[in-house]
């Protein structure tokens, strides 16, 4: 009966992959009408078993301020189809909890607690708080 269950949760977290390049567009439709710059939150996630790692990125339309989150700025654990994710500001070192439901071609995420506060205090980490971001195709070109 264990290994059933072992081999069944094994297939479980393969079936809920959450590699790939999720990201949602966060301009109103008049700036994307407009082609404002920027205004975007991305997740670059890549699983192993059950623990993800990863970067993220966010962007004001307008490209007033910036977060480029940097390489490992994103850590966590997957359990069936939710991954509980730890997300560090590259902007002011915030340190936020969320987790990232996957449905379909999408990851519902959700900003949970702030674990650690930014410096200088009061600047915001810009790190997404609630969003639905899709999964983007790579290109053949650029997998």
């Amino acid at each position: 009966m264990f290994v059933i269950v072992a081999i069944s949760s094994s297939a479980s977290a393969a079936e809920t992959s959450f590699n790939g390049t999720w990201s949602i567009d966060l301009r109103s439709k008049t700036e994307q009408e407009s082609r404002v710059e920027c205004g975007l939150a991305t997740f670059v996630l890549v699983q192993n078993g059950n623990r993800i790692s990863g970067d993220h990125t966010f962007s004001t339309p307008g490209c007033g301020r910036l977060n480029e989150g940097g390489e490992r700025t994103v850590k966590g654990v997957v359990v069936g189809n939710t991954a509980v994710l730890v997300v560090t500001s590259g902007r002011n070192g915030a340190v936020v909890m969320g987790k990232a439901t996957k449905d379909g071609t999408f990851l519902l995420w959700q900003t949970l607690e702030e674990i650690r506060q930014g410096e200088p205090e009061g600047d915001s980490p810009l790190i997404l708080g609630k969003g639905r971001l899709a999964r983007q195709q790579a290109h053949e070109n650029n997998p």
